[in-house]
């Protein structure tokens, strides 16, 4: 029950002062605020035990406060939390230097790392358990510290009492003295402690402590701030009066310190102690915790204002997150503005954020709940970095490559000295070459890359790549480089870092971000240039760990925007005394409400118990209080939660709903979503219809071909739209470059034999050493033009092998084909011919189709017969099936046709090609050589050849009659079809 607050009086004691926690407690403790200004005639010092009222309490002040006010009190009264109060303290830069959370996790690991046994002991061998394991003994520490505070406390200011002259300056001598006074205390308990633990995890970390504690702790730093501000306090004339207000349930070793320093301050000013009274608001028993508990709780349910209660059960997490946003959105257009989303179910809460954010800049989406930095785009940003920096030594992969040269806040135009219109699809480019090339990882991969695709441009009288792309990728070899060779210490790293983001204009784009400025405030507690740990020597693995341990660890602050009104998303905890005209709480099924937070490592709930921290018990009865105050003070209230968990199994609500609905009329209410009614029609077959302006292709190759045959719409969205799927890369190697690679030094090869020939006529006589010269030549060229690639990417090295164990097959393939009559005439040939036709309405038309073949032979006893083949790096099973569809791929046709044209200017003028075949590169020599089948010869050629010029005349001009084109390819051509999504084959 709420009491008056009380009148003050001489006697040196604490006063005591009941509030109640119902939607009047913020006038009531402001209006005795007030009353205490009046009875002192001073401004009382306000200190709340936690930061969430902060600003409705000053709000409420500002409201309450009485007329007619002398001067000297008329100000707001000073408002301020436990821990700024503390920050706050009067000489607090003569204490024992503060070390920053960075500096302890450093003493910690270097411990750590030091002593192996430990890091075995508690189960974190690797880099990032290591980390998380100081973190842990970092606080596991403080809470022990903690624990010997109450013990510690009266010495100190004893101690700090009868040693003023050491104090006013605070010197080496009376520090020495402190933490002589601190390990004689920690000894003592210490042994205490170690008789009462079993657990030997928890031995080593009390021997831990026992001999790390300092005077530089947090937990012994406040017990000077308390020092200093009851010395203040005895000085002064006359000291101001103290009012604690202590707005959730301290744990008893919170008391015990609290009320010490209370009874003290009590000595020298008025100091009155504020609780909140449980008894007209705790809707169970425990929320109450007296002896009539039970009795009080009912009365309260009774007398409560249930019918601005609703609760509401959604089958699916989707329809939850819906159910969420409609009754926010129904709560804002009936006028409400300050409303609040408890998100005792996260991942729901996150959703309806995602849903609510369409709503646009009228509502204000403040997130409490310790939204990570780490899920930022900014902190992505330096992630991609940061993957660059910690790949090995022969490059990164280009999925990661990729990732850095496309984030936003990478300056182009600083990195390459450029102007930024000259940088305009830089990236695109340079991902395109990769991508189309396979080159999957490897500095010496991309630049091999990139002169292919030089190469490339020149064979086909396109435009260059960009010259900018080598310099682009020299930048950050560079860097990558510099970085590999860095012996690396604290100081160096953080230094090395910052040149890096200045050097790519990531600093200057991420100061103008919300979230890259607090990501550039995280990145500044690694300045560790005045510290002990400077010099720190550190593994760069270890560093890069560090560094991203803390990114995860903190939390991205929204900036505050003006708008019509304000949506909340806190946790329970945060809704204590503050004002909400609606309040949606979700997730308050049996498994997530109450929500417990699991003990700290090391420390079970018993042994909590002994520590006097916080227990499972007491986090129960605090959020029992939060949810009655809750349920009390605001008028509308919707419980929220999913009656169905993801498997399938029912759930209900929390067991206090259900208490409550045994107790009054309240049903849960099934969401009322709006749906729409529709009539399902089946999708039938995608049909391209020409548009009008869409203009007729004018050249084609035999690919382009190839897709018109497998699939009219295919080749419709592929080369006549031009749409191209957005590729990515494969986690395992790609064969295609393996395949380029083979082409280029077949060629090579062919061309050195013709040459080697002309001096050695041994090799036209002697088959036996043809074939060594041979097998040796392929094998040294094999290892030479696979070099670059495996630099680049080892894997590469595997598909070298399988080559090389092909070479003998090969080369007895090759032996034969020249018994057989035919010689290497000429490799990689652009060759082609114009087809003649006529469109719709009869008009002679041409249509170039043209392509690269890989080699031609020619007949030794007849100069003028030649022959085409087609490379395939294919089992011969797959260059078999082939053959027997060669009119639906015909490119070998086109091929023979384009060297016979007799209007065509090129080397092979004057030769006709009257035979043709597919070269399996990939045969199976597990059967033996002899049995090792490689090549497939075109049967029946001319004949082929005929009823192939039939049908691509027939094709062409029914394609220039822009006749509908349908999507009949069978499965095996579908399957890898880009054009399958638009097609949407497989639904029809």
């Amino acid at each position: 029950m709420s009491q008056p607050f009380p009148v003050l009086s001489d006697q040196k004691q604490v006063q005591r002062w009941a509030i109640t926690p119902n939607s009047q407690a913020l006038a009531q403790l402001a209006k005795g605020i007030w009353d205490c200004a009046v009875q002192t005639n001073q401004r009382p010092l306000v200190v709340l035990s936690t930061a969430g009222p902060l600003i409705g309490v000053r709000a409420a002040l500002e409201l309450n406060r009485p007329k007619d006010l002398p001067s000297n009190i008329a100000f707001l009264p000073q408002v301020i939390s436990f821990t700024d109060w503390l920050e706050a303290a009067p000489g607090a830069w003569k204490f024992p230097k503060k070390q920053s959370d960075l500096e302890r996790w450093l003493g910690v690991y270097a411990t750590l790392r030091k002593h192996k046994d430990l890091q075995s002991w508690f189960k974190a061998e690797t880099e990032s358990g290591a980390w998380g394991l100081a973190q842990a003994i970092v606080k596991a520490c403080d809470t022990l510290s903690t624990a010997v505070s109450p013990q510690l406390q009266k010495q100190i200011h004893e101690f700090i009492q009868d040693n003023r002259s050491l104090q006013s300056n605070l010197g080496e001598i009376y520090l020495s003295q402190a933490q002589g006074l601190l390990d004689s205390t920690v000894a003592k308990v210490y042994a205490g402690m170690a008789r009462k633990v079993v657990d030997q995890e928890t031995k080593v970390l009390l021997t831990f402590w026992r001999y790390t504690a300092s005077v530089s702790d947090p937990a012994f730093r406040n017990q000077f701030a308390m020092a200093a501000y009851l010395e203040a306090a005895k000085n002064a004339n006359p000291a101001r009066p103290l009012i604690w207000v202590e707005t959730a349930d301290p744990t008893p070793i919170d008391q015990e310190i609290i009320g010490t320093l209370l009874a003290e301050y009590a000595q020298h000013a008025p100091a009155v102690e504020a609780r909140m009274s449980w008894g007209d608001v705790g809707l169970w028993a425990e929320a109450i915790g007296t002896s009539d508990a039970q009795a009080g709780a009912l009365r309260n349910v009774k007398q409560a204002h249930s019918r601005g209660w609703r609760l509401v059960a959604a089958k699916r997490f989707e329809e939850l997150a819906w159910a969420a946003a409609k009754t926010i959105e129904q709560h804002l257009i009936d006028g409400k503005t300050q409303l609040a989303l408890v998100a005792q179910d996260r991942l729901v809460a996150r959703r309806v954020r995602a849903l609510l954010s369409r709503l646009g800049p009228a509502l204000n989406i403040r997130d409490e709940t310790g939204w990570k930095l780490s899920t930022t785009r900014a902190a992505a940003a330096l992630n991609s970095w940061l993957e660059i920096i910690k790949a090995p030594k022969d490059g990164p992969s280009a999925k990661n490559l990729l990732e850095f040269l496309q984030n936003p806040f990478l300056d182009l135009g600083k990195l390459l000295n450029r102007d930024a219109e000259a940088c305009i699809g830089l990236i695109a480019e340079l991902e395109d070459i990769l991508v189309g090339s396979r080159a999957e990882s490897g500095w010496k991969t991309f630049y091999l890359a990139i002169e292919g695709a030089q190469e490339n441009a020149a064979k086909t009288s396109s435009a260059l790549p960009s010259a900018a792309l080598f310099e682009l990728l020299q930048f950050v070899r560079e860097r990558h480089h510099e970085w590999l060779t860095l012996k690396v210490d604290c100081s160096k790293a953080y230094a090395h870092l910052q040149a890096n983001l200045q050097a790519t204009g990531m600093v200057h784009s991420l100061e103008k971000d919300s979230a890259g400025k607090q990501l550039l405030d995280v990145l500044k507690t690694f300045d560790l240039s005045k510290t002990q740990y400077q010099e720190a020597p550190i593994r760069l693995s270890e560093w890069l760990s560090l560094l991203k341990t803390v990114i995860e660890g903190a939390s991205y602050q929204e900036a505050g925007k003006e708008a019509k009104a304000t949506l909340s998303i806190l946790p329970l905890s945060s809704t204590r005394m503050r004002d909400f005209e609606a309040v949606v709480v979700v997730g308050c099924d049996e498994q997530q409400l109450p929500a417990y937070s699991e003990p700290p490592l090391f420390f079970s709930d018993a042994l909590n118990q002994l520590l006097k921290t916080s227990t499972i018990a007491m986090q129960f009865v605090q959020q029992a209080r939060d949810l009655s105050q809750l349920l009390v003070s605001c008028t509308n209230v919707d419980l929220l939660w999913q009656s169905k968990s993801n498997n399938g199994e029912p759930l209900r609500p929390s067991a206090w709903i259900q208490r409550l609905q045994n107790q009054i009329e309240w049903e849960a209410k099934t969401t009322q979503l709006s749906r729409r009614a529709f009539e399902a029609a089946p999708m039938k077959m995608a049909v391209a219809h020409f548009e009008e302006d869409l203009p007729m292709p004018l050249s084609m190759s035999p690919s382009a071909y190839k897709a018109l045959r497998d699939c009219p719409y295919r080749y419709y969205v592929r080369s006549l739209l031009g749409l191209r799927k957005n590729k990515e890369f494969d986690e395992g190697f790609d064969a295609s470059l393996a395949g380029q690679t083979l082409h280029k030094l077949l060629k090579r090869f062919y061309q050195a034999l013709k040459t080697q020939e002309h001096t050695n006529s041994a090799l036209k006589t002697n088959s036996d050493q043809r074939r060594a010269w041979m097998e040796q030549v392929l094998s040294v060229y094999s290892e030479q033009e696979f070099a670059s690639l495996i630099e680049g990417d080892a894997r590469v090295m595997g598909a070298l092998r399988d080559w090389q164990k092909q070479i003998p097959s090969f080369v007895d393939w090759q032996l034969q084909r020249e018994l057989a009559g035919w010689q290497y005439f000429d490799g990689e040939v652009k060759v082609g011919f114009d087809l003649p036709f006529k469109d719709v309405d009869g008009n002679p038309k041409i249509i170039r189709i043209e392509g690269y073949a890989d080699r031609y032979d020619v007949n030794v006893d007849n100069n003028k017969l030649a022959s085409v083949i087609d490379y395939k790096n294919q089992r011969f099973e797959r260059v078999k099936v082939r053959a027997e569809h060669i009119l639906d791929d015909p490119q070998l046709l086109i091929y023979a046709r384009a060297a016979n044209e007799g209007q065509e200017s090129h080397k092979l003028t004057g030769h006709r090609v009257q035979q043709a075949e597919w070269v399996a590169l990939k045969a199976d020599i597990s059967k033996g050589e002899q049995k090792a089948l490689r090549s497939q010869e075109v049967v029946d050629m001319p004949e082929m050849m005929q009823q192939f010029s039939e049908q691509i005349t027939e094709d062409i001009e029914q394609l220039w009659a822009k006749k509908p084109m349908q999507a009949f390819a069978p499965e095996g051509v579908c399957q890898y079809c880009e054009a399958r999504g638009i097609c949407r084959k497989g639904i029809w």
